[in-house]
């Protein structure tokens, strides 16, 4: 009963098989349907002959005892006679024979020789890189083959059956790799050069594979590859060639690198506060050699001796040194200290990484290298203003939110970055984004200094991570270059709100004496016959005030912009009054004008602060008027029954556009800045019920139905008149938002009232708008079901 069930899994082996082709005699067999990798090498071809003594079936040619070659090796067969086929099916025999197999069957080759009235079957299967044979015979007693490689026997396919026992079947795994005419098993080293750190090893899928430093990497011999170093220096923090985190608290210029070998050459930075008097940032990088002193500035200019200079002057200076500028920021390639250093610097970040010579050993110091100094060691004070030392304290700021900074900040263990772990930590880096958002504001785009430098520390060691990983990690577009913004000392550059272009800021101690004041610029200047009035340009863009739109009582005097130190200046005489009114009274002579800003007549609205600065000469104290509001109702709920629908309808307001930052009692709403309105209505079914904002409207008092109004929607669509109107998924659900900028009614106390006016609707809810809405007759969601809501602003 053993017979016929080792026959049959012999015929199941041969299922789907393609038609044998039969062969008599010594025959070359063309295998390129299937061709075989034995040991390492691939063939096409198979030479089957018969020589007497025994068969055989070679890879590289016909037999020869004398020299041997890649075979199979048999006894003789009584018919010089085989068959010949291919086969595609797999049922598994081969794995569950042999478990090395870890690649799946993609063809067999078939050979079957008649002997003594039975069959001799030896059958090679393809499994890619890997390679496998079985012998099956019924014959009794022992069919034995030799496997050969080169003439020299690895191994015996052999069968023995007995009248009580058939065995069946030999299997035997003939995946190698081979180099050099010399076979390596699977799971081997091929061969290993500490020297050059390289390794080649036949994989367990019997392939052959190279590894070696990575393409940011050098050997430094016996087997170690040192990954290029990179030192980070973004903000306040300093992230060395060997990820440690130092922290920079005052205004000094700090050594970046140094050699002790080579005293001439250092690389400097130098910090500067911004919006904050107790946190520094990183502000200008300077190059320190034999004869020079490069200065990196945050406007992407290069200055050598005071002078900015081009790329090609640089180079005839230092003529080692490569020099280029981009959108992104400025790079730079030149020796020093026996390495070949690259810089980048984009006003705001740098990196520095360098290439290591084989086998030496990275000795350079200062806050990117090695050194044991301490901050205060490193400080360079032939770069460093007096005083820079001091290091002061500030106002807490409401804003800054430590818990939700560190969540921010640990974005960076998430997708996309988890690609880059293995390359680059990703710890040193969440450390300083923590560090540095606890102290101060998510503002000019500083949070995303961070993942921004991390994605770039993965590209320089070759993980390009995803081109959105902005929007990934919750960043706006990674802000403008200050390229071209020229700012003074007392001032930063940086990106304005909401609008995705730089300009310059006023450095926090420079702008103290004058916000302690509550002023705009420097007393008033009188003359015997004229007087002048200097506003500070930072502190006008901080509100930002166009200088340009400010004028005296006459609108053709306006302010000039001294381009070395941005103040403002306005001014007028006895033979241009600008308008000046002149009283008196027993024993003065008043002088009265003031800067304001322009004024349409005629405007129900306006999105600019209203700036009225008193200019005399018996009055020194400026007075801006800057209309603000508080939202009056954080969330407003209405229920409502409206015909056989009761549901209860909620107006919320908004700072930003995915509406999670909700408006509150404490928030203030600045004239011109953007808010977002959402009105939702619940216990309504939206598979079957639309609400539709078909109007909303403002008023400078609570009534809906004064004389005074201004649309922002009319019949549902934004107010064509006011390009700041926006209108979002109206009548596709049971909610909708819109978005306007914030303004103030003429005249009037600056409480703003806002009222809705919302219907239910089953189909076509839809608003037309645009060309939709001229080919209209008029709304088609228009029902008897509508519902009515109002919010307030207050100043």
């Amino acid at each position: 009963m053993i017979r016929p069930l080792i026959y049959l899994s012999a015929l199941s082996l041969l299922a789907g098989a393609a038609a044998q082709q039969q062969y008599n005699g010594s025959s070359e067999v063309d295998i390129s349907s299937c061709p075989i990798t034995y040991y390492g090498q691939k063939y096409e071809q198979l030479y089957v002959n018969f020589t007497g003594e025994n068969v055989a079936v070679c890879f590289d040619g016909f037999y020869d005892p004398e020299t041997g070659g890649d075979c199979f090796v048999g006894p003789p067969f009584v018919e010089e006679v085989f068959k010949f086929g291919t086969n595609t099916d797999d049922n598994g025999t081969f794995k569950r024979a042999l478990q090395t197999l870890e690649s799946d069957l993609i063809c067999t080759v078939d050979l079957t020789f008649p002997n003594s009235g039975q069959e001799v079957d030896l059958t090679l299967g393809n499994f890619g890189p890997e390679a496998a044979v079985y012998l099956f015979t019924e014959n009794e007693g022992s069919t034995a083959f030799d496997v050969e490689i080169a003439g020299t026997k690895f191994h015996t396919l052999n069968v023995t059956n007995y009248p009580e026992l058939v065995e069946g079947f030999s299997f035997l795994d003939i995946s190698a790799c081979r180099v050099s005419g010399e076979v390596f098993p699977p799971d081997s080293q091929v061969s290993s050069d500490p020297d050059t750190c390289t390794s080649v090893t036949c994989s367990s899928t019997a392939e052959l594979r190279t590894t070696g430093c990575g393409p940011s990497e050098t050997c430094q011999g016996n087997n170690i590859c040192l990954k290029e170093p990179i030192c980070t220096l973004v903000g306040p923090t300093v992230i060395d060639f060997h990820d440690n985190v130092a922290y920079v608290e005052d205004r000094c210029g700090y050594v970046v690198l140094s050699d002790p070998t080579a005293p001439d050459y250092r690389v400097v930075a130098t910090y500067q506060e911004r919006r904050r008097k107790d946190v520094s940032f990183l502000d200008s990088l300077i190059l320190e050699g034999p004869g020079f002193q490069i200065d990196i500035r945050q406007d992407g200019t290069v200055w050598v001796d005071n002078t900015p200079v081009t790329s090609e002057e640089l180079k005839q200076l230092v003529p080692d040194m490569q020099f280029s500028l981009d959108q992104d920021g400025l790079f730079f390639t030149f020796p020093m200290f026996n390495y070949t250093f690259s810089l980048f610097f984009d006003g705001t970040m740098a990196q520095i990484s360098l290439t290591v010579p084989p086998l030496e050993e990275l000795t350079l110091q200062g806050l990117c290298g090695n050194s044991n100094e301490t901050l205060s060691d490193l400080r360079f004070s032939d770069l460093s203003a007096s005083g820079c030392e001091i290091l002061y304290s500030d106002t807490p700021d409401s804003s800054i939110n430590c818990i939700t900074a560190t969540d921010f900040c640990d974005h960076l263990n998430e997708d996309p970055f988890t690609s880059c772990h293995s390359v680059v930590d990703p710890t040193p880096y969440i450390s300083a984004c923590a560090e540095t958002l606890c102290s101060y504001p998510s503002v000019d785009g500083v949070n995303c200094e961070f993942p921004g430098a991390y994605v770039r520390a993965c590209s320089l060691h070759g993980v390009n991570l995803s081109s959105d990983w902005s929007s990934l990690a919750d960043c706006s577009p990674p802000p403008a270059f200050c390229q071209g913004r020229t700012c003074t000392a007392n001032e930063f550059c940086a990106e304005r709100l909401n609008v995705g272009e730089t300009s310059c800021f006023c450095r926090a101690l420079f702008a103290s004496t004058y916000r302690e004041t509550n002023t705009l610029g420097d007393p008033t200047v009188c003359g015997p016959n004229s007087a002048s009035l200097s506003l500070v340009g930072c502190l006008l863009e901080e509100k930002g005030i166009d200088y340009s739109a400010l004028h005296l009582f006459d609108p053709t005097c306006t302010g000039q912009i001294d381009e070395q130190n941005h103040m403002v200046t306005f001014t007028y005489d006895n033979v241009n009054t600008c308008g000046t009114e002149v009283t008196s009274n027993d024993t003065q002579i008043i002088y009265t004008n003031a800067v304001m800003n322009l004024n349409h007549q005629g405007d129900v609205i306006t999105r600019r602060d209203q700036v009225y600065i008193d200019f005399t000469c018996i009055q020194t104290q400026p007075d801006l008027k800057t209309m603000s509001f508080r939202i009056k109702d954080s969330s407003v709920i209405v229920q409502v029954t409206s015909g056989v629908w009761n549901y209860t309808l909620t107006m919320n307001a908004y700072t930003d556009s995915k509406r999670t930052k909700l408006l509150n009692s404490d928030t203030e709403v600045l004239l011109d800045q953007r808010v977002w309105v959402e009105l939702t209505s619940y216990e309504l079914d939206d598979n079957l019920i639309n609400l539709v904002t078909d109007s909303c409207w403002a008023t400078p008092d609570p009534s809906p139905t004064g004389d005074v109004t201004h649309d922002l929607i009319v019949d549902g669509c934004s107010n064509p008149n006011d390009p700041t109107v926006m209108v979002y998924d109206n009548g596709l659900g049971t909610s909708n938002y819109f978005a306007f900028k914030m303004f103030r009614f003429t005249g009037y106390s600056g409480d703003i009232y806002l009222h809705c006016q919302l219907q239910l609707c089953i189909e076509d809810c839809v608003p037309a708008c645009g060309a939709r809405r001229r080919r209209s007759l008029g709304p088609k969601y228009k029902s008897e079901h509508s519902a009515f809501i109002s919010m307030a602003w207050i100043n």
